[in-house]
């Protein structure tokens, strides 16, 4: 029951009751526009039609999500955009684009916060939550549950603290605490049955099946999914459709039932390519692929798995990378291509540890059988030479060649396999010793991941404590006193904005430490947040970043992201500050086996034979040349600074067979 991955679909709250069919709403809203309404409603309708087409065609929620912004945005209503930057990350939740997903909801969580919207707040906490938990970062979602859960049981919020009970659930079922997830869950679906909740039911049954299931009760588990599929049918969830199936699909699989197994996957499947969920069409893969390895369908089974591979390495997926792994062993082992076999065995090994005991374990089980089996040839080939000399006795004119025949050929065997078994205790010796080499390796790594967790930690209690501390200090000051003379307020502020500052630089040293390497996303999500600030505080000028989408698989140093990272930003606040342009664009792009990035503004320029070069831009250069980059920079009076940075560093994309 355990080989069989079942999806677990977590609550994603939105704004109001939409517990209607999708696709009648969608037809109905259409309508509406047609009739030509007033600004105001065209914005709350493209708010709602990215809702109801997250149900049906994710890439029509998107489309209309981001019109439902342009709208939101014209008529500076700060209370529809936060709910629309909400329904748009839960969205990119439902693609599985977790980073974009938390991109929207963070930026939600500003306007509600500006707004003291406690019970937005609640909300938003929750689903970041559930992104946490997506990641497998269950304390920290477990804690943001908790935290929703308090506010809505203070203000006696009936629905979402049963919807937040229902996450909590969902994680005591990640760690495998099946009773708390039993109790969790099980108070949910009856609250909600008896409130004729039909749309949360939907969802919320299909997680009280799966519960039963890693309990072993698949009579429960049927019975749970069967009034999903039912929930689902009745409000047009298709999402919440196509997983019933599948997991339906997943017991009968286990039942050796592959003809029913198949038939309800490929009604799942047939949903959700109409959803175009790229995390929900990577899980039915990889459960349609064990089904075709099940029924020795390895070639289909082969392409479906390399598909998910590439899909669950670049989300950084472990959970199902692992059994994605496993699979494809398993498969290539069937179409005798040891090579393929040894490539992912040693993708399996880098995984996960506790995968290198078990590889030993195999390779162990798996000589002592090879050396059984030859031993049984031998006691053959001994028994062939017993009968040939009672045999010999019979035949009295073939004694002698015949036993010196069967003899040499004897002699021969045994030494073959003495020389063959010496050669696979060498062999075994090696790798038993590789073992312990790549065993070492990761327990220093490991050892230094926590030295970088414990100075990131330090950094924020002590040094972000301090800081925090005189700003607080500094405004209470300000706010305390009627300070009249204006350079002591404006040294002050001064003080206040400067501790601010630090402590912006300090969370991006922290989140550098935190990691061994920078992925180009999190970079690229972090230029862009700093891009959307500065904007905020210039208006008046045009912000444009460009990237180039086949940059997606590059990876940095912690050194080497955070050196670019701090260049941009540096080059961009000159040119803010120094420049006065009307527009500002940072653009990177591949070029041969490098990476160019190109900083660019159209304001006054300066001439460089007559004005002397700052800290500023020589620490720019100096940051750029120590990660083994060129740094250049070209100005002239009214004609705009051009920065060119050149990186000699290639995309590690991963390599499959």
């Amino acid at each position: 029951m355990k080989k069989t991955l079942l999806i677990l679909v977590l609550f994603v709250f939105t704004f109001g009751l939409r517990a209607q069919n999708a696709q009648e709403m969608v037809d109905r809203l259409k309508k509406d526009l047609q009739a030509k309404p007033d600004a105001k409603r065209i914005a709350v309708i493209y708010s709602d039609l990215t809702w109801y087409y997250s149900k049906i065609d994710i890439d029509s929620a998107l489309h209309y999500g981001d019109k439902a912004v342009i709208e939101s945005r014209k008529l500076n209503d700060s209370t529809l955009l936060a709910q629309v930057y909400s329904d748009i990350g839960a969205v990119y939740f439902i693609k599985g684009d977790f980073i974009n997903s938390k991109v929207h909801y963070l930026t939600a969580y500003k306007i509600r916060k500006l707004r003291n919207d406690a019970k937005g707040l609640a909300k938003i906490n929750n689903n970041l939550a559930n992104i946490y938990e997506k990641t497998h970062q269950y304390k920290q979602a477990m804690a943001a549950f908790v935290e929703a859960l308090s506010y809505f049981e203070s203000v006696k919020d009936e629905k979402n603290t049963s919807i937040t009970k229902g996450n909590i659930g969902l994680i005591y079922l990640k760690l495998k605490n099946y009773p708390k997830a039993l109790q969790y869950i099980g108070d949910v679906v009856r609250f909600q049955e008896k409130n004729n909740f039909t749309e949360e039911l939907c969802v919320s049954c299909l997680n009280l099946g799966n519960v039963y299931l890693q309990l072993n009760d698949t009579l429960q588990a049927l019975k749970y999914y069967d009034k999903s599929v039912k929930a689902c049918t009745a409000v047009g969830n298709k999402k919440g459709l196509s997983s019933g199936f599948n997991n339906i699909a997943s017991i009968k699989t286990e039942q050796k039932k592959s003809k029913d197994a198949l038939a309800f996957f490929e009604k799942s499947k047939a949903i959700r390519e109409e959803l175009h969920s790229d995390l929900d069409k990577a899980n039915f893969d990889l459960n349609l692929a064990n089904e075709y390895v099940s029924a020795q369908q390895f070639g289909k089974a082969k392409k479906l798995l390399l598909s998910t591979q590439k899909f669950y390495e670049s989300s950084g997926n472990t959970e199902k990378l692992q059994i994605n792994y496993k699979s494809l062993i398993n498969v290539y082992a069937a179409l005798h291509q040891p090579d393929s076999v040894t490539y992912f065995l040693d993708k399996l090994v880098v995984l996960d540890e506790q995968l290198l005991v078990n590889k030993a374990e195999k390779q162990a089980a798996e000589l002592e059988t090879q050396y059984q089996t030859e031993k049984k040839e031998l006691q053959l080939q001994k028994s062939k030479a017993e009968i040939a000399l009672r045999e010999s006795e019979i035949k009295k004119k073939e004694t002698q060649f015949i036993i010196a025949i069967l003899i040499s050929l004897a002699l021969l065997i045994i030494i073959y396999l003495v020389y063959r078994q010496q050669k696979l205790k060498n062999k075994q010796q090696q790798q038993e010793f590789e073992l312990k080499s790549a065993i070492a390796k990761i327990e220093t790594q490991n050892k230094l991941q926590e030295q970088r967790l414990a100075i990131s930690r330090d950094l924020h209690d002590n040094i972000g404590s301090q800081l925090t501390f005189i700003i607080s200090s500094v405004d209470n000051i300000k706010y305390a006193f009627d300070i009249q003379n204006q350079k002591l307020d404006a040294k002050l502020s001064g003080i206040s904005n400067f501790a601010k500052s630090t402590i912006i630089e300090l969370r991006d040293t922290i989140w550098a430490m935190n990691k061994s390497e920078i992925t180009f996303e999190d970079l690229q999500a972090r230029i862009h947040n700093f891009i959307d600030k500065a904007q905020e505080a210039k208006e008046d000028i045009q912000f444009n970043f460009e990237v180039n989408p086949t940059l997606k698989e590059l990876r940095f140093s912690s050194v080497e992201g955070m050196n670019l990272y701090r260049t941009i930003q540096e080059a961009i606040n000159n040119s803010i500050k120094y420049a006065r342009p009307q527009s500002v664009a940072v653009s990177i792009q591949p070029e041969a086996e490098k990476v160019l990035v190109r900083i660019t503004d159209d304001g006054c320029g300066f001439n460089r034979e007559t004005v002397l070069m700052g800290n500023g831009i020589q620490n720019m250069e100096k940051r750029i040349r120590d990660i083994g980059g060129t740094f250049e920079i070209h100005s002239e009076p009214d004609k705009g600074t051009v920065i060119t940075i050149m990186l000699g560093i290639q995309s590690q994309k991963q390599q499959g067979l």
